[in-house]
C-alpha cells in the first residue's frame, strides 16, 4: 500500500509539504471538487485525462524552465581559496566540502585532458588530494591525485604530489605503488620550483625517510583489499538475480505460495534482487552529497557531473554510466525539483521514464496489461510498469496525473521530448503522459526504503532487545522481482532478514527449512486464520524416533524419566531425564554465545548459537521461550556481521586499515628446513 500523511493527502510522500509543487498541487486542487474527481475517475484514454488537466486553471503557473551549466571559473576559484583557508586550519572536513565544490564548477575539458583550461582543475584535484590525506581518507587521495596528473598539474610541483601519494600508498599498505611513486617524488625534485639546492637536499632527506619503511623486508608486496559480505544466491552465480533454485513458487487453491524445492539451511541467500530504478534519500538522513545517485554507495571520492550539475557521483564509471542514460536528461530538471520539493517516489516515477530512450517509449506502453514478451532490453521496464496499482483511488489516479502532466513540461524542457505542437500532444507524448501516470502509482504502491545499517563497534550494551538496531535509509528504489516472491511468501512467521549491498536487495534466511515446506518472507498473519503460537515455558519433546510426528509436552521441572511413544507403529521409548541434562548444556552454550557477544565477536557468538539451535530443534517443537531468546540473538549477530563486515571494508579499502593474508608474520619458532640448509656442528671439550 502507498504511503500516505493524514487525509490521504501526498504531502511528505510525493512531494514536500511548502514547496512549489505543494502550492501549485492547492491551487488546481481549489477547482476539483468531489463531483469533478468522480468524473476524472472514470476518464480511460490520456487524452481526455490530458484535455482535463489543460482545461484547469492553474495548470501552467509552476516553473519547468531548464537550469544551465554551474561551470563558472571564478566561482570555482573562490571556493578554492575557501577550502585553503580551511585547509591552513587543518579544518579538512571544510576544506573537502570547499575543494569538491571548486571541482563542481571547474570548467574542464575531459576529452583532452591536456587542454592547457584543465591546469586550474588538476590543482584543485591536488588540493583536495592534500585534505584527504589529512582526514585519513588514502584511497580517496590516491584517485585524486592519479586524476590530477591526468589533467595536466604541473610538473614543477611533481615532486610534491607523488610524495603524497606514496604517504597515502604506504597507509593503504600498497608498496609497490608507494615505492614507484616515492622514486618519482625523488628524481622530480631536482626539477621542482625549490629554488635553493639546500631546500632541495633536506625534501630529499623527507622522500627518503619515508622509503625506510621499505627496508623491513627483502620482498615488497600490495596487501589484498577487504572483501564484501558474501551475497551469491545459494547454488547459483554471482551474477545471477531473483530467486534461488532452492525456492518454488507453487499454485495452492487459487493461491501462489513459496516452499522449499531443497532443504534450505541458515544463512542461505535466497533472494537476489537489483531495482529498475533507484534513488538517493532527498529528505535527510546519511544519504545526502554522501550516497553515489546511480549505484547506491558511499562515496568517498565525489566526481562531478559531466554536464555541470550540482550532483556528484561515487566513482567515473558511476557517473559515465549515469551521463549516457537517465542523466543526461534529468540533470537540467534537478533545480526545479529541488524548488518544488519533489521527493522520492515521484523522482523514481521519472526515472522509470528517463531510463528509456524516447524511442522505445511507445514499444513500452503498447505492453501496458500484456503478456507478451518485449526484448531483452525492455523486459524490466515493462514488468516494472505491469506492477499492480489496481486498487488506486480516484485522488491518488488524480495526483498521478497532475505530477505526469508537470513532468511531462519538464521532459519537454530537458530536451527528451521535443516540443512539436503547444496546443496539441502528438502520439509519442500522450505516450510518454500515459507511462509517467502509471509510473506514479507504481512509485506509491511498490516503492521500497534502501537501508544501511548502523552497528556499534562495541557491543557490550547492545544485546538488550530493547536497543533496536539502528538503520539509516539512504535511497528509494523499485524492485519489480520482488513483488511476485512477496506475495507468494506471506505467513505468520518470517525466517528471513532483508539486508542491501548498495542498492542491491538481499534476502537469507536465519532458520533451517525442510524440503516441501512453505518459506515466509513477509510476516502477516492471515485474517481469521491460525496466528502465531506465542512462546512460554512449555517444552514439547519430540519422539526419539526421527520419522515419528509424535510429540510429549511437558514443564521444564518435570519429574519424567522415560516416556513410551503411544502410537502403535512406533512404540519407542524417549529418556527424558537425558534431553533434560542436555537442555542444561545448551543453556551453557547460549550464555557462552551471550559472553562473545558481549566481547564484540559476533562471528563466534553466531557459530555457538547456529549449532545450538540445531540441537533445540532435535529434541523439542517449538515454540519455546528459550528458543526465542536464542534465535533474537542469532539473528541481531548475523545482521551484526553484515554490519561490521561492512565497515571493516571502509576502514580497510578506504583508510587503509589492512591485514596482509598472503604475508602474515609468523611468531611461533619453527623447526622445518625444507632444503637441509642446516648443518650440525660437534665440538670436544677438553
Amino acid at each position: 500500500m502507498p504511503v500516505q500523511s493524514k487525509m490521504g493527502k501526498f504531502e511528505g510522500v510525493l512531494f514536500a509539504e511548502g514547496g512549489d509543487f505543494d502550492v501549485y498541487y492547492r491551487k488546481i486542487k481549489k477547482n476539483v471538487n468531489s463531483d469533478k474527481l468522480k468524473q476524472f475517475g472514470v476518464l480511460n484514454t490520456p487524452e481526455d485525462r490530458a484535455k482535463f488537466l489543460v482545461d484547469l486553471p492553474e495548470i501552467d503557473s509552476i516553473n519547468v524552465e531548464a537550469a544551465t551549466s554551474i561551470r563558472n571559473l571564478e566561482k570555482a576559484l573562490e571556493f578554492k581559496e575557501k577550502g585553503n583557508d580551511f585547509f591552513r586550519l587543518r579544518t579538512y572536513g571544510e576544506a573537502f566540502k570547499n575543494y569538491t565544490q571548486a571541482l563542481q564548477h571547474c570548467p574542464v575539458n575531459e576529452e583532452n585532458p591536456e587542454d592547457p583550461i584543465n591546469r586550474d582543475y588538476s590543482i584543485m584535484l591536488a588540493n583536495r588530494s592534500a585534505a584527504m590525506d589529512g582526514a585519513g581518507l588514502y584511497d580517496a587521495c590516491i584517485k585524486d591525485i592519479d586524476r590530477s596528473l591526468k589533467f595536466g598539474y604541473p610538473r614543477e610541483l611533481w615532486y610534491k604530489i607523488y610524495k603524497r601519494k606514496g604517504h597515502a600508498a604506504i597507509k593503504m599498505k600498497q608498496y609497490l605503488i608507494a615505492k614507484e611513486a616515492l622514486e618519482i617524488a625523488l628524481k622530480h625534485v631536482g626539477r621542482s620550483d625549490i629554488k635553493k639546492e639546500k631546500d632541495r637536499d633536506t625534501y630529499r632527506m623527507k622522500i627518503r625517510k619515508q622509503m625506510t619503511v621499505f627496508n623491513v623486508t627483502k620482498t615488497l608486496y600490495n596487501c589484498e583489499l577487504q572483501e564484501r559480505t558474501p551475497s551469491c544466491l545459494k547454488n547459483g552465480e554471482e551474477s545471477d538475480r531473483g530467486m534461488s533454485k532452492k525456492l518454488k513458487i507453487v499454485e495452492d487453491g487459487g493461491n501462489k505460495a513459496l516452499v522449499a524445492e531443497e532443504n534450505i539451511e541458515t544463512e542461505d541467500v535466497l533472494v537476489s534482487a537489483d531495482p529498475y530504478v533507484a534513488v538517493v534519500n532527498v529528505t535527510g538522513g546519511r544519504a545526502g552529497g554522501k550516497i553515489c545517485p546511480h549505484k547506491m554507495d558511499k562515496m568517498f571520492n565525489p566526481i562531478p557531473c559531466s554536464f555541470g550539475s550540482e550532483l556528484t557521483f561515487g566513482s567515473l564509471e558511476s557517473r559515465d554510466e549515469a551521463s549516457n542514460g537517465f542523466h543526461k536528461y534529468e540533470w537540467p530538471l534537478l533545480k526545479n525539483f529541488d524548488d518544488a520539493k519533489i521527493l522520492e517516489r515521484s523522482r523514481l516515477a521519472l526515472r522509470m521514464i528517463t531510463q528509456i530512450e524516447p524511442e522505445k517509449i511507445s514499444n513500452v506502453c503498447s505492453l501496458l496489461g500484456k503478456d507478451t514478451i518485449p526484448e531483452e532490453s525492455l523486459k524490466m521496464a515493462v514488468k516494472t510498469f505491469n506492477l499492480n496499482v489496481a486498487n488506486a483511488t480516484d485522488e491518488e489516479k488524480f495526483v498521478s496525473s497532475v505530477l505526469g502532466f508537470y513532468f511531462l513540461q519538464n521532459l519537454f524542457s530537458s530536451g527528451y521530448l521535443p516540443l512539436q505542437n503547444k496546443t496539441k500532444l502528438s502520439p509519442n507524448e500522450y505516450d510518454v503522459f500515459t507511462l509517467l501516470e502509471r509510473a506514479v502509482l507504481v512509485a506509491l504502491y511498490h516503492t521500497k526504503p534502501i537501508e544501511l545499517l548502523d552497528i556499534p563497534k562495541c557491543k557490550k550494551d547492545f544485546m538488550d532487545e530493547t536497543n533496536e538496531i539502528k538503520i539509516d535509509i539512504c535511497g528509494f528504489g523499485i524492485y519489480p522481482d520482488l513483488y511476485e516472491v512477496e506475495t507468494a511468501g506471506t505467513g505468520p512467521e518470517r525466517h528471513v532478514i532483508h539486508w542491501f549491498l548498495d542498492k542491491k536487495l538481499l534476502i537469507s534466511s536465519f532458520r533451517r527449512v525442510e524440503k516441501g515446506q512453505s518459506v515466509c518472507i513477509v510476516e502477516q498473519p492471515p485474517v481469521g486464520g491460525p496466528q502465531k503460537a506465542p512462546a512460554n515455558d512449555m517444552i514439547t519433546f519430540r519422539c526419539a524416533n526421527e520419522l515419528c510426528t509424535c510429540s510429549f509436552p511437558l514443564k521444564e521441572n518435570t519429574k519424567e524419566k522415560i516416556i513410551t511413544c503411544p502410537l502403535d507403529d512406533c512404540g519407542i521409548k524417549t529418556n527424558i531425564w537425558e534431553r533434560l541434562k542436555l537442555i542444561q548444556r545448551l543453556k551453557k552454550d547460549f550464555a557462552a554465545a551471550k559472553e562473545e557477544f558481549l566481547r564484540s565477536d559476533v562471528t563466534i557468538c553466531k557459530d555457538i548459537l547456529k549449532g545450538t539451535i540445531d540441537e533445540w530443534d532435535r529434541i523439542i517443537v517449538r515454540p519455546y521461550k528459550e528458543i526465542e531468546q536464542l534465535q533474537n540473538l542469532y539473528v541481531r549477530s548475523l545482521k551484526c556481521e553484515i554490519g561490521d563486515n561492512e565497515r571493516q571494508c571502509i576502514e580497510g579499502n578506504q583508510f587503509g586499515h589492512l591485514i596482509s593474508k598472503k604475508h602474515k608474520i609468523n611468531v611461533m619458532p619453527t623447526d622445518e628446513d625444507p632444503d637441509n640448509q642446516i648443518v650440525t656442528k660437534t665440538y670436544t671439550i677438553k
